[in-house]
């Protein structure tokens, strides 16, 4: 069905939950697993003159390696064909979907994997969401991975839902 998938990670609980479901969904299709890691440097944005920026870009990248380093072993533990990629263009900082979804079509990916936090309201205006973005324009099949975190759908439904089964 998939014989490549590509898994964006972050660093984040939620990126760590998709990261095991592309795991194990690769290994039981057998597929190669591509992980991405996009270097968000949305400092760029803004004209700080007076601060010299490439100490913090020389983190965020040392920091993007240590994840991929860390999401590499435990695909590889699971015995998955795995690769990594690190978007460090500091233009993906204007859309990092976008850059996930380059990397997915560098990587000849079939299918890409997300997390998502699963924000409503204010909270996703003010904040945004890579995983809605990536639905909205990726050609590619996309599946979201809601964070144990994640705001729930519908708390009153699901009280309803609860109440009527029992």
């Amino acid at each position: 069905m998939y014989d490549k998938i590509l898994v964006a990670v972050d660093g984040s609980q939620t990126g760590e939950q998709a990261l095991d479901e592309a795991i194990w969904l690769a290994a039981r299709l057998g597929a190669e697993l591509s992980i991405v890691h996009v270097i968000d440097s949305g400092y760029v944005k803004y004209d700080v003159g007076y601060l010299d920026t490439r100490g913090l870009t020389e983190t965020l990248v040392a920091q993007g390696k240590a994840i991929l380093s860390q999401a590499q072993a435990k695909a590889e533990q699971a015995g998955v064909r795995v690769r990594t990629l690190l978007e460090d263009d500091p233009l993906a900082a204007f859309d990092i979907g976008m850059a996930i979804e380059d990397a997915a079509h560098a990587a000849g990916a079939q299918l890409l994997v997300l997390g998502t936090h699963g924000r409503r309201g204010v909270r996703r205006l003010l904040l945004g969401s890579v995983a809605e973005g990536l639905v909205r324009q990726s050609a590619l099949p996309v599946l979201l991975v809601r964070g144990v975190d994640a705001e729930p759908a519908q708390p009153a439904a699901r009280e309803t839902a609860k109440a009527v089964s029992t």
